[in-house]
């Protein structure tokens, strides 16, 4: 016991000595020390609190973006391309980080280009489709029509030949997308005119296919604001504000265009296109379908009452009603409500 007790007395007596004191300060110290170059070493590692931010990029060349990103200590991965026609080919259409981002040195900006090769797409089968089908099925392989032609066959309407650079282009053939393709159509080997659609307000693309679904072709065009982007068409000719025109298939169209952020189109069409509501009323389900072609307003809901047959059927009611609405503008519906002639005073 004695031993003991001597033992414990010696450590407590060491653990009271300076040099107990001093050995703990010391072991203190140096793991401060070792946490604080940690910490700094750390941070030097990870640039703690020195980022770059990320520059906008799109729209630049692979080169000038490969520059500017170096010239920030950043990095390039080019991962994807994309087809888009209304860019620049080869210019970064995306990027990942955002602009603006802060990153660190050294981060891998990924980006998206736009495809300096065409898009190629297997040219389609529209042998035999009616005009209409065969526009439908253009716009779904991101074709375009070009120049329709029309020769005597009694399929009216119909494809006898598609064509391009003058000569017959097979199906599949591979093709650019975008390219305009040539019709050749039947012309119904009968009354080969058609009506001319009205074109006034329409955009370009919008104009186009208004024409080719009307058996047309675009003539000449003019650009009166020296603009080609954001256009509407501002004159057509033959002109159709005053009364329609016919046309043989086939037959071009001329159109003139003015800059919508130039020229007021809203007060331009309100007075041009603006026309007295006709008073359809007695008519017929045939007469009222003239008039209204003749005007360029559209046929709306019928509705006739009582199952009345198409021929004996007359208009009673429409809306816009032409004493509540005395004015319409071109290219609106009038809806129509129909009963028995019988049922007209006389």
């Amino acid at each position: 016991m004695p031993k003991i007790s001597n033992h414990i007395m010696s450590i407590k007596s060491f653990i009271t000595s300076k040099t107990f004191r001093t050995h703990i300060l010391l072991a203190a110290a140096m793991i401060i020390a070792l946490l604080w170059l940690s910490l700094k070493a750390l941070d030097l590692y990870t640039m703690h609190g020195r980022t770059i931010t990320v520059p906008n990029i799109e729209g630049l060349r692979k080169k000038e973006a490969e520059s500017l990103l170096k010239s920030m200590n950043l990095r390039i991965n080019i991962n994807d391309s994309i087809f888009d026609t209304t860019r620049e080919k080869g210019s970064v259409a995306t990027q990942n980080p955002a602009p603006g981002i802060e990153v660190k040195k050294n981060r891998t900006i990924y980006l998206t280009t736009v495809a300096i090769l065409p898009e190629m797409i297997a040219m389609p089968d529209l042998t035999d489709l009616s005009l209409r089908q065969a526009l439908a099925m253009l716009e779904t392989h991101g074709l375009l029509a070009g120049r329709l032609e029309y020769v005597p066959n009694i399929a009216r309407n119909a494809v006898l030949q598609q064509k391009f650079n003058q000569g017959t282009i097979e199906p599949g053939t591979m093709i650019e997308k975008g390219t305009r393709i040539d019709l050749v159509l039947g012309d119904g080997a009968a009354d080969t005119r058609v009506y001319v659609p009205l074109l006034i307000g329409k955009t370009r693309d919008e104009a186009i296919l208004l024409l080719n679904s009307s058996s047309l072709n675009v003539g000449q065009e003019f650009y009166l604001d020296e603009e080609t982007n954001d256009v509407r068409v501002y004159r057509q000719s033959p002109s159709v504000t005053d009364r329609r025109e016919r046309l043989e298939m086939g037959s071009t169209v001329d159109i003139y265009y003015r800059s919508d952020s130039i020229f007021d189109f809203d007060e331009y069409l309100a007075e041009t296109l603006s026309i007295n509501t006709p008073d359809l009323r007695m008519k017929s389900p045939e007469e009222v379908f003239r008039i209204l072609r003749d005007a360029f307003l559209v046929v709306g809901n019928e509705v006739f009452e009582n199952n009345v047959p198409v021929s004996q059927a007359r208009a009673y009611r429409q809306d816009p009603d032409p004493q509540e609405q005395p004015i319409i503008m071109r290219g609106e519906s009038i809806n129509i409500w129909y009963r028995r002639a019988d049922d007209f005073p006389d």
